[in-house]
């Protein structure tokens, strides 16, 4: 059991005091309403305790009727009904907000109602409706330039680019601030080749300014199993099955209730060993075939490519859904759908995802059953489509640790319910604990729902851009808390959570919002005073309350609290610094923002409403890139940092623009040319025409670095079917390019190297020697002789995250070693060392991300910070030592 008793009775007694005494039914007409508000809208997060009487008519028109009421402060013509959930007396109707006709980003609003006929009755309302939405919905660029945006600043590998596909783009409204931002809607999916990785997302870029506002993964993924898992163990179980003219039997489910003789089957399909990214599109690409068997018994090769398990725990994932009133995973009965069998790069698949559509497995490995021999895993994946068409959470920070959470409890749920497993167990709480081959569910496990952890103590401090902002990190905390409350009050949770997901959720409700959501069904279900205590408590013991992000200890200075651009870089030269930052609600363009070290206000620098982005700074002027939506173009814009002068335009570009540097009348940048997909390393000199420095068919340049007269940056180009990287120094006063040597191999690869950057005598880069992905640092002349190595490669030596340099430090964000499971502690950390050698130091003692650091004078830092709940841009003037 993962309860652990609270004694204070102080605690308990204040904790049911706050919790009105419901009964089994509404609060009494004759009570004033609870209205709770929700910050930056007025429309109320939800109104409870009702028993209004309901208008005649559809359930539509009578709750648009509803919010008629001055309390709601919205507009009823702004919705537009997409579900509705009947559960015994009680319906609620989900609406989804539109603009001008177009869909808002995570605004539903729900209205819930008892009874029926004359005496139904309105019991409550609420969601999220953004009441003051004035964005302009005509697009000032195109989806097509949108796309190119998109490709460039969320598709960082310059390789993994070229096989990247956008699909149709549709316009959004993204809620940001109260007027909210105009975005194209982008789904992309390619390939990392180089890192065996898969890339499927929605990428949301700014339709009036360019600015990408954010990616959200398409895959929801159960992640790696790293845990234990037993092998087969031999069940014999039943497989509804169709047997085809030809006599062959293939698994197609068509005995369930929701079959209705064209739809509401379950199908499960082998890929044969097909490769995954074949199986990532909607539904099942053509050609794709059931498995099958020339008798009913399917025999030991479905066992071993997943495709018996599958089908199984499809059917019982319908039956439990169906016990608490869904027909099927969409609500409706349409057919569920699972491939199993795939293959990544031509070897074991050992995962398993939720596409959006379907199911997808990985067959059996050497180490690892095929996922779907979990039916926790198999609930928990599946459960991903209940959210999608439901609540459906968005997949990023808390709202999708939510998403994570929910599909492990009831992914869990479903499988103790069906194998008879006490809750009591000490399995019961454990994801994923069935699939190794070889080792013990503890070892097994994917995680553990009773793992105690609490939100503002245990929160994985991570950006967006890992783990979707710890979808997976810190899903434990909200499903450990609902795993507490049925430890306490068995399958009867389930209805709760189950409601609280239906008919109180909206996409992007934060922990705070989830708890409430399930307290109100709670309520709603009219739940004993006692178990909602219960239910109380648990979230209290997990931490879960309002503002539970504040009060995290710092050791770094704030330049600027709440970076919230999400690509945001900042520059540091003596006193003073730049970043790039939107609006604290994030519903501006990036604007650049200059201050200094030793205090005051930050004050915007750039003068225009475009996207800005990338900021450098030499000691007298910020030049950083902005995109103008009207030409489709990108400029490069300078400006004296004490504001003397207007910004000027130092160059136009007419693709991508990536990084910008600059030193004395000299800037660089890279840009993707869209019709090689190569990216390209530029040079302009004063009023000069720009000259492309890698204009060599087949070279590519990235990572260019200005400083003192001398230009570096990162060469990339093939041999064969091998890909060759090293540093290059340009001198610009004499235009004498210099190519490094690449570092020797020790392997059968050649060697990596990524990141120069440059002193006024050296440059400093990471490089890799033998493939495994593990850096040693690397220092040389600028003419290339006298390599040294700073951190030796090896086994042992950096993972790294980012790095920059003066004439006396040199500054590395890496990743220390561990056994792949993320923490806090696992996450980018900056360390320092001295430009001559010497040992790393420990440069902050914050305890998430620190990222995109920039060197000022002697050992001062700044960087991007996410430990304090937010994102923030700190410095420190001294490395902290040991932490």
């Amino acid at each position: 059991m993962s309860w652990r008793p609270i004694t204070s009775s102080a605690l308990a007694l204040s904790l049911a005091l706050a919790i009105p005494l419901a009964g089994q039914g509404p609060a009494h007409a004759a009570d004033p309403p609870a209205v709770e508000p929700r910050a930056g809208t007025d429309a109320p997060a939800e109104v409870s305790g009702l028993a209004e009487a309901a208008a005649g008519g559809d359930l539509a028109t009578a709750a648009k009727n509803h919010l008629k009421n001055a309390r709601y402060h919205l507009d009823p013509a702004d919705l537009t009904p997409i579900q509705t959930v009947t559960d015994g007396q009680d319906t609620t109707v989900r609406f989804a907000q539109k603009h001008r006709g177009l869909p808002v980003l995570g605004g539903q609003y729900l209205v819930h109602f008892r009874g029926s006929g004359a005496a139904r009755q309105v019991t409550g309302a609420g969601g999220r409706f953004l009441t003051e939405l004035s964005v302009d919905t005509t697009p000032r660029l195109t989806a097509e330039t949108a796309g190119r945006i998109a490709l460039t600043r969320f598709v960082t590998d310059p390789l993994a680019r070229r096989t990247v596909k956008t699909g149709q783009g549709s316009l959004v409204v993204v809620p940001r601030g109260a007027k909210g931002r105009l975005a194209w809607k982008l789904p992309m999916t390619g390939l990392d080749r180089a890192k065996k990785k898969l890339l499927a997302f929605d990428a949301y870029i700014d339709a009036h300014s360019g600015q990408p506002l954010q990616a959200i993964s398409r895959i929801q993924m159960e992640g790696p199993a790293t845990g234990s898992g037993t092998a087969s163990d031999g069940r014999a179980v039943p497989l509804n099955l169709y047997q085809r003219a030809d006599g062959v039997y293939e698994t197609r489910d068509r005995a369930r209730p929701m079959w209705n003789g064209t739809t509401g089957e379950i199908l499960t399909y082998d890929a044969n060993k097909g490769d995954l990214f074949d199986y990532l599109v909607p539904g099942v690409p053509p050609g794709a075939k059931l498995a099958e068997s020339p008798t009913p018994v399917f025999g030991p090769g479905h066992t071993e490519s997943g495709a018996a398990d599958a089908h199984w725990g499809t059917g019982k994932v319908y039956e439990y859904y169906r016990g608490l009133g869904r027909e099927g995973l969409d609500g409706k009965g349409g057919s569920m759908l699972s491939v199993v069998n795939v293959t990544f790069f031509g070897q074991p698949f050992e995962n398993a995802l939720w596409d959006g559509t379907k199911m997808v497995y990985g067959g059996g490995g050497p180490t690892y059953h095929s996922l779907a021999a979990g039916l926790d895993v198999v609930g928990h994946e599946m459960t991903h489509g209940v959210i999608t068409n439901s609540a459906n959470l968005a997949y990023f920070g808390q709202s999708g640790a939510m998403n994570e959470g929910l599909a492990d409890y009831f992914g869990n749920a479903i499988e103790v319910d069906a194998l008879g497993v006490p809750m009591s167990h000490p399995d019961a709480s454990l994801v994923g604990d069935r699939l190794c081959k070889t080792l013990p569910p503890m070892e097994c496990a994917i995680r553990d729902l009773d793992d105690g952890r609490s939100a503002a103590k245990d929160w994985i401090g991570v950006g967006v851009s890992l783990d979707g902002g710890g979808v997976h990190l810190n899903s434990t905390i909200f499903s450990g808390a609902l795993w507490d409350i049925r430890e306490k009050l068995g399958a009867k949770a389930d209805k709760v959570v189950y409601k609280a997901l239906t008919e109180y959720m909206t996409p992007i409700d934060d922990f705070a919002d989830g708890r409430r959501a399930v307290e109100s069904a709670a309520r709603a279900l009219g739940v004993s005073p006692h178990d909602r205590v219960t239910i109380a408590l648990a979230f209290e013991r997990h931490g879960i309350r309002r503002g539970w992000e504040r009060g995290i200890r710092t050791d770094s200075r704030v330049l600027v609290d709440n970076i919230s651009d999400g690509g945001s870089r900042a520059g540091v030269a003596g006193d003073r610094y730049v970043v790039g930052n939107s609006s604290p609600d994030a519903a501006e363009p990036t604007s650049i923002l200059t201050g200094r070290l030793r205090g005051g206000k930050p004050v915007k620098l750039s003068q225009n409403t475009s996207w800005n982005f990338v900021p450098v700074i030499d000691g007298r002027r910020a030049v950083w890139g902005a995109f103008d939506a009207d030409a489709g173009t990108y400029r490069i814009l300078t400006r004296p940092l004490d504001a003397g002068a207007p910004e000027q335009v130092a160059a136009e570009v007419s693709t991508p623009l990536g990084t910008v540097t600059a030193s004395g009348e000299a800037i660089a940048w890279d840009a993707l040319d869209t019709t090689t997909f190569e990216t390209e390393v530029w040079l302009k000199k004063g009023t000069a025409p720009p000259v492309n420095l890698t204009a060599a068919a087949g070279v590519l340049g990235v990572q260019p670095e200005l400083k003192g007269g001398k230009l570096s940056y990162l060469r990339v180009w093939r041999v064969g079917e091998k890909t060759h990287t090293a540093p290059v120094v340009y001198d610009v006063a004499t235009g004498t390019e210099t190519p490094l040597p690449e570092v020797p191999s020790t392997g059968q690869e050649p060697s990596s190297s990524g990141m120069p950057v440059l002193t006024s005598k050296h440059v400093v880069w990471y490089a890799d020697t033998d493939a495994d992905d593990v850096y040693g640092l690397v220092r040389a002349n600028h003419d290339g002789t006298g390599l040294t190595w700073l951190v030796p490669d090896g086994p042992k030596a950096l993972l790294p995250s980012t790095i920059d340099a003066n004439d006396d430090i040199v500054t590395v964000g890496v990743n220390p070693h561990g056994d792949g499971t993320l923490t806090n502690a696992n996450l980018p950390k900056l360390f320092q060392l001295p430009v001559a050698g010497g040992p790393l130091t420990r440069f902050s003692c914050n305890r998430g991300d620190q990222f995109a650091n920039v060197s000022g004078d002697g050992t001062l830092t700044a960087w991007i910070d996410g430990s304090a709940g937010d994102t923030d841009l700190v410095y420190r003037e001294r490395p902290a030592g040991r932490c």
